[in-house]
């Protein structure tokens, strides 16, 4: 049906090809190929959307993300791993997804919601130090009736800044549709695309200017550290540096031409508000 699919909207010739193939088998065939041609490598998008918990085994998303420009995009299945994580017949598949044995200390947490958040924070510890991703956004999908009790999470992982931003900023564009998206696995645990007056983001961008004081930091900085750290995306850290300027907080110093109404590249920012604070 796919190859079918492709064939009838591939207007343009472009080489599109289905692999009828176990997801682990298939990807590193690629790769082989890949390796053994020495090709230059695009961008690569991998999204990975199992029937489970299985067949993606970490040591392979450990392959992946050898390539710079590589992204990987996993649901993850947390209603299925939670129920049978602690089972002794899938141990050898839950340390094949984990890439440890850590996950077993699940049993330890009191209820489902425990044992969610601490198998969701191992995870993407382990895309982070086992993998090699240097920024991962873990995605809650709430299901329309069903509150805030995900049966699964997208997870985003790359070595790319650019990336992050891109999958974050498209998040935020659907995120008012009935199944809603939200950041977690950043604490403390914050909604992605919360109201910007909400004080959580100004707290953490202030923290993080005070932080540098005296140092006079770039605009760019903040806004990449907001994007890796917080649930800011560039709309809402813009209006969080405004907040804190008219609280006579931080300073702005615009470049010539740059409106007093936005904060944007090549402005400067300096926390102000230390010593009255310290007090």
């Amino acid at each position: 049906m796919l190859s079918h699919k492709l064939k009838e909207i591939n207007t343009h010739n472009q080489y599109w090809v289905a692999y009828h193939a176990e997801f682990d088998e298939a990807v590193n065939i690629l790769l082989e190929q890949i390796e053994k041609k020495k090709l230059n490598t695009p961008p690569m998008f991998f999204f990975i959307d199992p029937f489970g918990y299985s067949g993606f085994p970490i040591k392979t998303l450990k392959r992946v993300l050898e390539y710079p420009l590589a992204e990987l995009f996993i649901n993850f299945m947390i209603y299925d791993i939670v129920r049978f994580c602690e089972e002794i017949q899938f141990k050898a598949k839950m340390a094949e997804l984990f890439g440890c044995k850590e996950f077993s200390n699940v049993n330890a947490c009191q209820n489902s919601e425990e044992k969610q958040s601490y198998l969701i924070n191992l995870y993407c510890k382990q895309l982070r130090e086992l993998a090699g991703a240097s920024h991962i956004m873990p995605f809650r999908v709430n299901t329309p009736s069903q509150g805030t009790r995900p049966k699964y999470y997208l997870i985003h992982a790359s070595k790319n800044i650019k990336a992050l931003r891109v999958m974050k900023d498209n998040m935020s564009k659907i995120s008012g549709s009935p199944y809603s998206f939200e950041a977690i696995g950043i604490s403390p645990q914050i909604s992605l695309f919360e109201d910007p007056n909400k004080i959580s983001l100004r707290d953490r961008i202030k923290k993080y200017c005070k932080d540098k004081y005296p140092s006079t930091i770039d605009y760019t900085e903040i806004e990449e550290w907001a994007y890796a750290n917080t649930n800011g995306v560039s709309k809402t850290i813009k209006e969080a540096l405004l907040a804190l300027e008219k609280e006579e907080l931080i300073k702005v110093e615009r470049k010539s031409g740059q409106r007093i109404t936005t904060v944007t590249e090549g402005a400067k920012i300096t926390f102000s508000g230390k010593l009255r604070y310290d007090l």
